[in-house]
């Protein structure tokens, strides 16, 4: 996998990673943009699928001469190759339909075609196998071990595993979104479910997505150890709260339902949760509808005795309003109270928990003891996903821009032209993903058993089923590798004591714990 510059953000460029494949996903809607201009320009020389014509060249299943990454593919539409008969576009197209058509060739040349909306949520179709061997990466060895599997059960609306956390003993605790958590043993023994944790009431279906309750308001998100847990044996849980009429968006026959992130922290002892206290819940007014798959929910600790989470968009409005939950990164200490030093503290109409603002659908936060800053990822649009460095009273953005595309090809500008932003007033990513491939949690390695990666960021990835190892100075991106392609889709990463890696997969035949060891060569 390589890097192309792209206005100080770091595209990658997946294609060399993955299968190229002729696949064609249906617009979300008759009019989107990027295929019309496709179908109006481009199809009559390079065929309907893009599988070329007498006239013009396949753009898929073939190696492109001008380059494959996305600015590559938008110079090669810009500025034609008129020895070969195809003209320059640059006098025809503005700048944002060369980037839609670019967007949407680079979909269609990897397995990561957007499936709009849903992409996210259903699991991929493929058959689920571990490697058959050590693997060999640049700096490791590793094997991948089976630990657990059966979590949840099997098709597309099985309660969908969320987290993990692995305790100094070697137990597993897992969420699952819908059912709330359990614990898998050293030897892989998977519990029943811990009970009295916060309810997710299974019984009331989501009306927006008629029968399948899976994917409404009321999800167990992170699960998190205190970093004192040896001592003190408290466990967070991030999860959101169903109710009724608790917000401005009242409960009714159509929308009967409104949910709000909350974080706790408890104690699991024989089998129960206990001892629980409430951290910090979203204000009521917060409280909406949208369903609970953009809600974040991550925690990850600091140091210095502060607990950070986040709460991704639940609407379109608010995300740039500081005076609402979402959208947002919060800092608490662990106990709750709001440290001095946060950066709305005082501040008008400001939350005092908000640590960063314009966010879209955080799916992984982590702290790095090194440099004493956080990293998130999240989803984009179509398109750019995001590797954030996280600075304190910082604008990231959404949805004022974004490296990605909004569903239909058109440019991100929710609300821009009511704004007083600039664009170079928000934080650019760090890193984006385009085409997206719906990146999930993140650890900052930081264990002995593979000491090369030691500082490393290691993300999970839905769509794309991957393990990337991301290496930063300075908070800047400077290497990247692919560790494990095409696993299925990977929902979390964990590291035990020794420095073992855990992933919590997520698959339409039911969700398995692995973990990635240092083969035997490898020390």
């Amino acid at each position: 996998m390589q890097f192309e510059r792209n206005g100080g953000i770091e595209i990658v460029n997946t294609l060399g990673a993955l299968t190229v494949l002729l696949l064609i996903v249906a617009p979300a809607h008759p009019a989107e943009f990027s295929r019309s201009i496709y179908t109006e320009h481009c199809s009559v020389c390079h065929g309907d699928r893009l599988e070329g014509s007498v006239q013009g060249v396949a753009l898929v299943g073939r190696a492109l001469v001008g380059g494959d990454s996305i600015d590559a593919i938008g110079a090669s539409i810009a500025n034609g190759n008129p020895a070969k008969g195809m003209p320059a576009w640059a006098d025809a197209l503005d700048d944002q339909a060369i980037k839609a058509l670019a967007l949407l060739i680079a979909e269609h040349r990897t397995a990561l075609s957007v499936d709009h909306l849903m992409a996210q949520y259903i699991p991929d179709g493929t058959e689920w196998a571990l490697p058959s061997g050590p693997l060999t990466t640049q700096l490791h060895t590793v094997t991948v071990e089976l630990v657990a599997e059966g979590l949840g059960g099997q098709g597309a609306a099985y309660p969908k595993p969320y987290s993990i956390a692995v305790r100094p003993d070697g137990s597993i605790l897992v969420t699952e979104t819908t059912p709330g958590m359990r614990i898998v043993s050293p030897a892989g023994r998977i519990s029943d479910y811990v009970a009295g944790t916060p309810r997710t009431d299974l019984d009331v279906p989501d009306r927006a997505y008629e029968g399948d309750a899976k994917r409404g308001a009321g999800w167990i998100l992170d699960v998190a150890l205190h970093p004192g847990f040896a001592e003190n044996r408290w466990i967070y849980l991030h999860y959101t709260q169903r109710c009724s009429a608790c917000g401005s968006v009242d409960a009714s026959e159509q929308n009967p339902l409104t949910s709000r992130n909350v974080l706790v922290r408890g104690r699991v002892r024989d089998g129960r949760w206990v001892d629980e206290e409430k951290i910090w819940q979203a204000p009521t007014y917060d409280a909406s509808t949208w369903g609970d798959a953009v809600s974040g929910g991550r925690i990850a600790f600091d140091d210095n005795g502060h607990v950070f989470i986040t709460a991704g968009m639940r609407s379109m409005d608010g995300i740039q309003d500081l005076g609402t939950a979402y959208g947002k990164t919060h800092r608490l200490h662990d106990d709750g109270r709001i440290p001095a030093d946060n950066p709305f503290v005082g501040v008008p109409g400001a939350l005092d928990t908000i640590w960063t603002y314009g966010h879209r659908a955080p799916q992984g936060l982590a702290y790095d003891p090194r440099t004493r800053k956080a990293w998130n990822t999240e989803h984009g649009p179509r398109g750019g996903d995001e590797l954030n460095r996280l600075l304190p009273g910082r604008n990231y953005g959404w949805p004022l821009f974004s490296a990605g595309l909004n569903y239909d090809g058109t440019e991100v500008a929710w609300g821009r032209a009511q704004s007083e932003i600039e664009l170079e007033d928000t934080e650019r990513a760090a890193k984006a993903w385009a085409p997206s491939i719906a990146v999930s949690n993140l650890v900052v390695y930081d264990g002995a058993a593979f000491p090369e990666w030691q500082g490393d960021l290691l993300i999970g990835s839905l769509k794309a089923s991957d393990l990337v190892r991301v290496e930063v100075e300075d908070g800047r991106v400077v290497g990247e590798e692919l560790l494990l392609e095409d696993l299925a889709r990977i929902r979390d990463v964990d590291v035990d004591e020794r420095g073992w890696i855990y992933l919590l997969l997520e698959h339409q035949t039911g969700g398995r714990v692995v973990r990635l060891k240092p083969a035997p060569a490898d020390g």
